[in-house]
C-alpha cells in the first residue's frame, strides 16, 4: 500500500534531505508545508496559501530572514517541489481550518514533520488517519528541542541517534515509532552532521511508514527523563579546562559554522577563542596553557587543545 504524505518543514538541509529520500520510496509525497515567516510571495491575509513558482522568485529572496532553525541553507525545498510537481503551501496559522482543509484536500493519510519549528495543534494532529510522524536528530527523550545536534555536542555525547516518533501537542514528547544510533565521528562540523542524522532519520522515517503501510504500527512509550534544551544562546559558546580535550575540540569543530567566540576561563583568565586547531588525548604540558603568537595551548582533564586567539 502507498501512503499519502504531507511533508511539513523548513527551507533547510534537514528538510529537504528527508524530502529527496521520501521522493525514492514507495509512498508518494503530496503536499510539502513551510512555515511563512520569510519565504516569497507571502500574504499576511491568508492563514495558509499555496506557492507557485511563477508567483515567487525563489533565487531573490533572503535566505538569512528565515527563522534560523537550521543554519545550514542548501538546495531550496521549493525548488524541489515545483522541479517535482509537488503542492507546496506557506502557512501561517496551524490552528485555521483552512489548514486542516488542505490536509484533507490532499489527501493525505500520514503526515511527516522534519526540522518544522512550530507546535502543531492537537486538532490538526487528528487530521491524517495515520497521524504525524515526527523525525528528530536524537534518542528521544534525551535532547528534546529545536538544536539537538547542538547539545549533543555541546555535552560530548557518545550516544548519538536520530528518533522517529508520532506526535501528540507537545515537542519531542510523543511515542516512539523506531530510533537508530548515528554516531558522530570526531571534528565534524554541523553541517555535515545534520546531513548525516537527516539521511539517517529519512530513511528510518520510510522503514516506519512501510510498516504503518503494512498495518503494523510500531508504538512505544518513551521512557521517562529527558529534558528540553532551547536554542543556544551567546554564553552556550562557553568551554572549560575541566572537560576531556576530545570534548571541547569536537564542540568547536562542530559548531565553528554558528561564527561565535568560545569562552573559556584559564587559572583566573578570560580568554576568547575563534577556532580550534588539534587535540591531544594524553598530553601533559605541566602548566595551565602555553601560548604560541596567535594561537593557544590549554591543558585540559585530560589532554590538550590547541586553539586561536580571537583577535
Amino acid at each position: 500500500m502507498t501512503l499519502r504524505l504531507a511533508l511539513f518543514g523548513s527551507d533547510c538541509l534537514y528538510s529537504e534531505t528527508v524530502l529527496q529520500t521520501l521522493l525514492q520510496s514507495s509512498h508518494q509525497v503530496a503536499a510539502v508545508i513551510l512555515p511563512s515567516a520569510g519565504l516569497p510571495g507571502v500574504r499576511t491575509d491568508l492563514p495558509i496559501q499555496a506557492l507557485l513558482p511563477e508567483s515567487a522568485k525563489v533565487l531573490e529572496y533572503d535566505q538569512h530572514a528565515l527563522p534560523v532553525i537550521s543554519p545550514f541553507v542548501q538546495h531550496s525545498i521549493l525548488h524541489t517541489a515545483w522541479e517535482k510537481g509537488i503542492s507546496l503551501f506557506a502557512v501561517r496559522n496551524l490552528a485555521a481550518p483552512e489548514t486542516a482543509g488542505i490536509l484533507r484536500m490532499v489527501h493525505a493519510s500520514a503526515a511527516c514533520v522534519a526540522c518544522f519549528p512550530r507546535r502543531i495543534p492537537a486538532a490538526l494532529l487528528r487530521v491524517p488517519q495515520r497521524g504525524f510522524l515526527n523525525v528528530h536528530p536524537s534518542l528521544l527523550p534525551d535532547y528534546r528541542g529545536p538544536a539537538p545536534i547542538f547539545w549533543q555536542l555541546h555535552r560530548g555525547e557518545s550516544r548519538t541517534g536520530v528518533t522517529v516518533h508520532w506526535m501528540d501537542a507537545e515537542f519531542d514528547t510523543g511515542p516512539l515509532a523506531d530510533q537508530r544510533f548515528v554516531p558522530l565521528p570526531d571534528g565534524i562540523s554541523e553541517t555535515d552532521a545534520t546531513g548525516l542524522m537527516a539521511r539517517a532519520g529519512a530513511r528510518l522515517l520510510v522503514e516506519v511508514l512501510d510498516h504503518v503501510a503494512a498495518g503494523e504500527i510500531p508504538y512505544h512509550t518513551q521512557r521517562a527523563g529527558g529534558e528540553y534544551q532551547p536554542y543556544p544562546h551567546a554564553g552556550d559558546f562557553t568551554v572549560s579546562p575541566a572537560w576531556p580535550a576530545r570534548r571541547i575540540y569536537n564542540f568547536m569543530c562542530g559548531t565553528a559554522v554558528w561564527g561565535m567566540p568560545y569562552t573559556i576561563t584559564v587559572a583566573g583568565e578570560q580568554l576568547l577563542l575563534s577556532d580550534v586547531i588539534a587535540w591531544s588525548a594524553h598530553e601533559w604540558l605541566g602548566a595551565p596553557l602555553v601560548r604560541v603568537e596567535d594561537e593557544v595551548i590549554i591543558q585540559c582533564s585530560p589532554g590538550t587543545v590547541r586553539a586561536h586567539l580571537a583577535k
